[in-house]
């Protein structure tokens, strides 16, 4: 029998949520590699870069200069190198095509820096449906039209003029083009609430990246997507549960440097508010799905039973044991009891356990921990890596001017208040551009009412630091009455 409940938590993410948030093992790379694959269409191997690039496995040479030298001596001039140069080139590949440390000794699941079309792979886990949302997201009607994001990625694709195309062209010439299947669209698919801020995004992204580079361009895209995910999983369910409004936003608070205690612990706090946001999310899809199995209308009695009968383990693995069945069992009817003591309701303590059992048992990493691991990854959050301590909200200027650009009009100037209230209107970010509003804002969260030291006072002056970095990035400035400007 199949373990039901992991079925019912893979349920939730590919019916409700639409992708996997569910491994900490996701990158940046896999989302574009998948994404590119869906607009361009196209399929690449990538056994050659794969070669070239990874010279070890555990300490042993897998691939000598002299194999690189006898494999693809049509590649270069084999006359030309010596050895040591030979690994140098590989060397320094390695840091160019495995920006993201996705490539592996073994070709299969490796994953390439992407700079066109031909070092686009075929899928691998790592994408976690994270780009068959992105592309419905990007391909939905809006105005009649799709993304114009597509549109730009397909041409950056094509375009293998810049440098790190011509530098990978002798070994992707021994690529094998395969067979894409064609993506579905999702037919009626109304963008609402956060998913069609998400698009508006892109598209505001797309028309302010048309006279920039297109390395930057797709990075830019890649990374966006990535912020869009954690927005969408903290977000979401804003839009699907009553309790909240069309104007509600899930806070962000942008630590400018860490220099502000009160801001820097505030910080954390928002980030701790999304996790909770998310577990929500996740609780929403679990009681859409176990209505339908009728569990809305279990007695407690009825529930206790339900519980002793759930498969819990998959009994065709051959590591299936009775006894660790009957443990998560054991540990899933204390949590329901425990649930029930404090809602005295069998079904909302039914989902709240069993949300609980999936985050902690069945999931490799849980949704809202995810948010986490992919914010460090794309310098969202600091500290930047995969540690057990407190992260907060503290993008590096990359991150910031890609948010700058997602919002703003090329042709518009805007006040530093104004920008605080785009940002919040976007995303839910503060900065602390608006000082008593935003301050409003984390109270309504109970941000506020726990943070030590004057959270007031230092948000004002986190907004100057903000603003001083992005005048020094070239899109403010502040004149001699004090007023800050940001422009693109």
């Amino acid at each position: 029998m199949k373990n039901r409940l992991r079925d019912y938590g893979n349920q939730v993410c590919e019916e409700y949520i639409k992708y996997k948030p569910t491994s900490s093992s996701v990158k940046p790379v896999h989302i574009a590699n998948g994404l590119f694959r869906l607009i361009s269409g196209e399929s690449y191997t990538v056994e050659a870069l794969n070669d070239w690039i990874i010279r070890w496995k555990q300490g042993e040479e897998i691939c000598s200069a002299s194999q690189i030298r006898e494999k693809y001596s049509t590649a270069f001039d084999a006359n030309s190198f010596d050895d040591d140069e030979i690994n140098k080139l590989r060397h320094y590949m390695n840091i160019i095509f495995n920006a993201d440390g996705a490539a592996y000794p073994s070709a299969s699941n490796t994953v390439l820096t992407i700079s066109s079309k031909t070092q686009v792979r075929s899928s691998v886990p790592g994408e976690a449906s994270i780009n068959n949302f992105l592309y419905n997201v990007l391909l939905s009607d809006v105005n009649g039209k799709a993304s114009p994001c597509i549109q730009l990625i397909k041409e950056a694709l094509n375009d293998e003029k810049d440098d790190l195309s011509r530098i990978a062209s002798p070994l992707t010439n021994f690529s094998i083009k395969k067979s894409v299947e064609s993506h579905k669209k999702l037919s009626n698919y109304t963008l609402s609430g956060v998913e069609g801020r998400i698009r508006d995004s892109f598209d505001r992204l797309a028309e302010n990246s048309k006279s920039y580079n297109k390395l930057l361009t797709l990075e830019r895209i890649i990374l966006l997507g990535c912020f869009a995910i954690i927005s969408h999983l903290s977000s979401r369910v804003l839009d699907i549960s009553p309790n909240y409004t069309q104007y509600d936003r899930v806070p962000m608070l942008f630590d400018a440097d860490g220099s502000l205690p009160a801001i820097k612990f505030a910080s954390e706090e928002t980030l701790q508010v999304a996790k909770l946001m998310v577990e929500e999310f996740f609780e929403k899809g679990l009681e859409d799905i176990l209505q339908r199995e009728g569990y809305d209308k279990y007695s407690h009695e009825k529930m206790l039973s339900r519980i002793e009968d759930l498969p819990m383990e998959d009994s065709s693995k051959k590591t299936t044991s009775k006894q660790t069945e009957d443990v998560k069992r054991k540990s899933y009817k204390a949590l329901y009891l425990g649930y029930y003591e404090q809602y005295r309701d069998p079904f909302q303590a039914f989902v709240k356990a069993t949300r609980f059992k999936l985050f902690a048992d069945e999931f490799s990493t849980d949704p809202s921990a995810f948010i986490a691991s992919l914010g460090g990854k794309i310098a969202l959050l600091t500290p930047r890596a995969q540690t057990s301590g407190r992260k907060r909200y503290s993008p590096d200027p990359l991150m910031l001017e890609i948010i700058l650009h997602s919002i703003l009009d090329a042709n518009k100037k805007f006040t530093l208040g104004d920008f605080g209230h785009e940002l919040w209107n976007s995303y839910g970010i503060i900065i602390g551009a608006n000082p008593e509003t935003d301050l409003e804002h984390l109270k309504k969260w109970r941000v506020s009412q726990i943070v030590p030291g004057d959270l007031a006072g230092e948000l004002a002056k986190n907004a100057e630091k903000i603003a001083d970095i992005l005048i020094s990035m070239g899109y403010g400035k502040k004149y001699a009455d004090g007023v800050t400007v940001i422009s693109l």
